[in-house]
């Protein structure tokens, strides 16, 4: 039996609305797909930027601990707790040193900043937070680096290991 107009058109009506149901479900996913590969790409950047960011604090612990193998009392005994110092490099004279103005930042983006804390030992020798007495040969070394609102930050003990 042969179509009729009226059911020959019904059925072309329904090839355009698969067609344009279809568009819209390939567009839609490309779409999710474009916004998780942005939503990656940040992702990646900032999990760059924090692994820079703790380079950058742990090469700070690592020039102080070479300023403590210099001289113990000329580079670490001076620095007083609670003061924000920067780490400068003189390329002239390949030499490390504190200062308490910012050298600017480091690779444009991050700031690295360095501070002290005394240390308090016990009768067991052991540190402790509170109770003890404070301990000339031992510093608390806390370095900060932070960009864009982020921070890491990492810490350790120094001891006057050679007495210098």
């Amino acid at each position: 039996m042969p179509m009729t107009h009226r059911q020959w058109g019904i059925k072309h009506g329904f090839g355009v609305l698969e067609i344009l149901i279809a568009s819209a479900v390939i567009s839609t996913a490309f779409i999710s797909l474009f916004f998780v590969f942005v939503l990656s790409q940040r992702a990646v950047l900032g999990a760059s930027e924090k692994v820079r960011a703790n380079f950058i604090a742990e090469e700070g612990l690592e020039v102080m601990r070479h300023l403590r193998d210099q001289s113990w009392s000329a580079n670490l005994a001076p620095l007083a707790p609670g003061t924000l110092y920067y780490l400068s490099f003189d390329a002239g004279s390949s030499a490390w040193s504190t200062t308490i103005s910012n050298p600017g930042l480091i690779d444009g983006v991050f700031e690295r900043t360095v501070s002290v804390a005394a240390v308090m030992r016990d009768g067991a020798d052991d540190i402790v937070d509170s109770g003890g007495i404070v301990d000339p040969d031992t510093l608390k070394i806390m370095v900060t680096t932070t960009w864009e609102g982020r921070s890491v930050e990492e810490e350790t003990y120094l001891t006057n290991l050679f007495v210098n």
